[in-house]
């Protein structure tokens, strides 16, 4: 017999190569304010490091089908795992600027790593 948090918990897939990532989505409460910040920081470390990624940016609740990787701070974590699509791979930030699950992000995908959920 499975548990049953088998049954109630929606599970994110745990890793993608990098190489099959097309789409990342920051994921925030609002669409707006301090993870716009993330987000155009993102974009620019990105492009600094010579990755073509689409980088968007939505409320939690509407992260696009399409999304390979979903970008969310911890206290929406929750929020973003239940509307993400079920492949998604869930990486969490605690710090607007410079957080390093967000510059290990950047770090995997230029070198072409398997990236993880966080």
């Amino acid at each position: 017999k499975l548990p049953s948090q088998f049954f109630f918990e929606r599970n994110i897939m745990s890793s993608i190569e990098a190489a099959d990532v097309k789409k990342i989505c920051l994921a925030c409460e609002a669409g707006a304010g301090s993870s716009l910040m993330v987000k155009n920081s993102l974009i620019k470390k990105a492009k600094k490091a010579g990755i073509e990624v689409e980088i968007v940016h939505s409320p939690a609740t509407q992260i696009p089908a399409d999304t390979d990787i979903v970008v969310t701070h911890q206290g929406l974590a929750g929020v973003a795992k239940q509307s993400a699509p079920e492949n998604a791979v869930l990486i969490q930030y605690l710090m607007f600027m410079n957080d390093p699950s967000l510059n290990k992000l950047i770090k995997d995908l230029a070198e072409g790593n398997t990236i993880t959920s966080t």
